[in-house]
């Protein structure tokens, strides 16, 4: 991923955990944030959903290899999730998902977000 949007100018913040992404989220500001679906600790959504609760002005997607649609529809339908992506990514439909991302976050949450950075636990 990180090889994929280096020329983009983000900010990647990256771990290997749900539990370490939480700790990042907390002490950066963060406007996007990507989830794997099979992570170390906790599902994507379960991940995803705790962002909502604590940094409710987050973008949040997740990406998911296999198919778990009741799970991921649930997860939309409360607003833990704006998009799902599917593994294996493409990187341009990648770019173009995150560029999305950034401006709903810029036009819908904080008209005023400051630099482009997200999280990928």
């Amino acid at each position: 991923m990180r090889r994929g949007l280096r020329e983009e100018g983000y900010h990647i913040l990256s771990t290997d955990s749900g539990n370490r992404g939480l700790e990042l989220l907390a002490t950066n500001s963060v406007q996007v944030v990507v989830a794997d679906q099979r992570m170390p600790e906790m599902a994507g959504i379960e991940f995803l959903r705790q962002v909502k609760e604590l940094h409710p002005n987050t973008v949040r997607l997740v990406l998911s290899g296999f198919t778990e649609l009741e799970s991921m529809t649930e997860a939309v339908s409360a607003g833990a999730i704006y998009k799902t992506l599917h593994k294996p990514w493409d990187d341009d439909r990648l770019r173009e998902h995150l560029r999305e991302a950034f401006l709903f976050h810029e036009v819908l949450i904080q008209p005023r977000a400051a630099q482009r950075q997200f999280c990928v636990p």
